[in-house]
């Protein structure tokens, strides 16, 4: 059988005295959007943060792809094709697209055995992220970021991650301060992620918003996963419930 893409087990966290996750344990796969779910504090974007290596985990495993992840490190989680996409970071304003689009990544070429950056090319694959993103017909590669809209920002951050070849995606809150016709496009980008076969993890306390994307709803409370079930299984209403009651434990993912 194929295994999951991320497997999280029986995973603890602590912060000091504080217990930040306790005994979690989610599968994700491959070509799956699953959002997950919970008010502040609920250990959502701590969950998350083991995953992207910047928090190493006190006890339980995560496996990726089949392998036990052995170190935590965010440069680690960056090689295995993990992109998180936030509404407030990720992005230089003063830069423009096409910097933005390589920031960390920069190619280079050499002349006279110098090596110097590769603007042309940088303009030209970043320019596909105008066309296939949803980019207003006048915005140029050259443009600086501060340019755009937070939709459009949005849609810079995530055709950089499919252009880089990434195989999950983490939208964190990525429809946050936006318009509703902004929200509808970053919300179609993610399905559309998902149908490319990657895995996407949707981040947010809107479950009704999720709930009409995702195939699967992960809800954390108090730092634990106290429901898992496929939306096909459980309303809004009834995940909702869930939350209203403080986590009553629910296990509905159901075969895979």
């Amino acid at each position: 059988m194929a295994h999951p893409l991320i497997s999280v087990k029986n995973l603890d966290l602590y912060f000091g005295a504080f217990h930040a996750l306790k005994d979690v344990s989610v599968d994700f796969d491959a070509g799956e959007l699953v959002g997950l779910v919970g008010d502040n504090g609920a250990g959502k974007t701590t969950l998350i943060r083991v995953l992207c290596g910047i928090h190493k985990p006190t006890k339980g495993e995560v496996w990726f792809d089949g392998a036990r992840v052995k170190e935590f490190h965010p440069k680690l989680a960056i090689d295995n094709g993990i992109e998180t996409i936030q509404q407030s970071v990720g992005l230089c304003d003063n830069l423009s697209i096409a910097r933005n689009f390589y920031l960390g990544r920069e190619p280079v070429k050499k002349i006279l055995g110098i090596p110097f950056l590769d603007f042309a090319k940088m303009r030209g694959e970043s320019r596909k992220v105008i066309r296939e993103f949803g980019l207003r017909d006048n915005v140029s590669a050259d443009d600086e970021v501060e340019r755009l809209s937070g939709g459009e920002r949005q849609s810079v951050k995530i055709g950089r991650a499919v252009e880089f070849m990434n195989r999950v995606v983490i939208m964190d809150e990525p429809t946050n301060h936006l318009s509703v016709r902004e929200r509808e496009h970053v919300n179609e980008l993610a399905v559309q992620l998902k149908e490319q076969g990657l895995l996407v993890i949707y981040i947010t306390h809107d479950i009704f918003q999720v709930h009409k994307l995702a195939d699967r709803i992960v809800i954390m409370e108090n730092g634990e996963k106290v429901a898992d079930a496929k939306t096909t299984d459980m309303t809004a209403e009834e995940l909702e419930e869930v939350i209203r009651q403080g986590g009553r434990k629910v296990e509905k993912r159901g075969a895979a």
